[in-house]
């Protein structure tokens, strides 16, 4: 039976689970808009450095400090997992296997973070939170292969390796944040966030300007820096503290199994937008959250606790 302290806890985890679902959820269509003016490359580069520049300001008004030591070495390995990995491997994923194929492959983080979980944490999530993991992945699969496609793009088996790496990578950087928070409590979620960015962003701004140069996007297009502003302020900085902040307080497993929402918000971003999509579409969203409510409140259920 939890206690009040660990309840209140865990509610201060869910409510900041919301921030990073919601942006998440609506980089599809940022990207969908800033992407025709500029290479995948470049605004994953563009993306990572503004990013990085705004968590540096960010640092000395929120009394933050930039990682050194050790924490930044783990800064940095992460920052490849979650930033340089995730990033490009989604968006390589999408354009050689299409978009469907790389939502749904990259949307596998939290399975790897459930196996290693259970090896690296100790974490162990009851049969229900499974099932739960199964169904929600089940929801996401429905909804984004009939909504968004499958592949339109070239070389399918490697876009589709890009696309699981990208899950990969989020999930070894999820689990590696939530390992460093178990040993220190106090984890300046902000700081690592900053280190991850800056190290992400050297990587890939190198990647972009070396590889991509600057004749193929569109400088002064007002889509590219609009969708920057949204990519960056939301999806990246707010996004990501939010993210590690609600980790520090609810098991990876569950944190994690937030992320099958995001193709949700998604496609009602759509909807809003006048884009009413297929029956099909909307009966992968009520499994999706039928699956993540399971995970995280199946515990809680009165049948449930007298099974156990």
């Amino acid at each position: 039976m939890a206690t009040m302290p660990q309840r209140s806890t865990a509610a201060t985890g869910y409510i900041l689970l919301a921030a990073p679902v919601l942006f998440w959820g609506g980089s599809y269509r940022a990207v969908a808009i800033g992407g025709p003016q500029t290479s995948a490359l470049m605004l994953n580069g563009l993306r990572a450095l503004i990013s990085a520049g705004l968590l540096l300001l960010l640092l000395p008004l929120l009394r933050s400090r930039f990682p050194t030591g050790r924490l930044l070495m783990w800064s940095a390995v992460t920052g490849v997992l979650g930033v340089v990995v995730f990033l490009e491997g989604f968006a390589e994923g999408v354009l050689r296997a299409g978009a469907g194929n790389a939502a749904v492959l990259s949307n596998t983080s939290p399975f790897f973070v459930l196996v290693l979980g259970r090896l690296v944490l100790g974490e162990r999530l009851k049969p229900a939170g499974v099932l739960g993991l199964l169904i929600g992945f089940a929801g996401v699969v429905t909804m984004v292969g009939s909504q968004l496609g499958g592949a339109h793009g070239s070389d399918l088996a490697l876009g589709m390796a890009l696309a699981l790496a990208a899950g990969a990578g989020w999930g070894f950087a999820t689990l590696i944040v939530k390992w460093l928070a178990q040993r220190d409590p106090a984890l300046d979620v902000t700081a690592i966030s900053a280190g991850q960015y800056v190290v992400g962003g050297l990587i890939l701004g190198v990647l972009a300007f070396s590889i991509d140069g600057t004749a193929g996007t569109n400088w002064s297009s007002a889509d590219l820096w609009g969708s920057l502003a949204f990519l960056t302020v939301g999806a990246s900085v707010i996004g990501f503290i939010a993210f590690f902040a609600a980790l520090k307080r609810l098991k990876a497993s569950v944190a994690s199994a937030a992320q099958f929402l995001v193709p949700v918000v998604a496609v009602l971003i759509e909807i809003i937008r006048g884009t009413v999509p297929g029956a099909v579409v909307l009966v992968g969203m009520v499994i999706t959250v039928a699956g993540v409510a399971l995970v995280n409140f199946a515990p809680d259920l009165p049948l449930l606790r007298r099974a156990r």
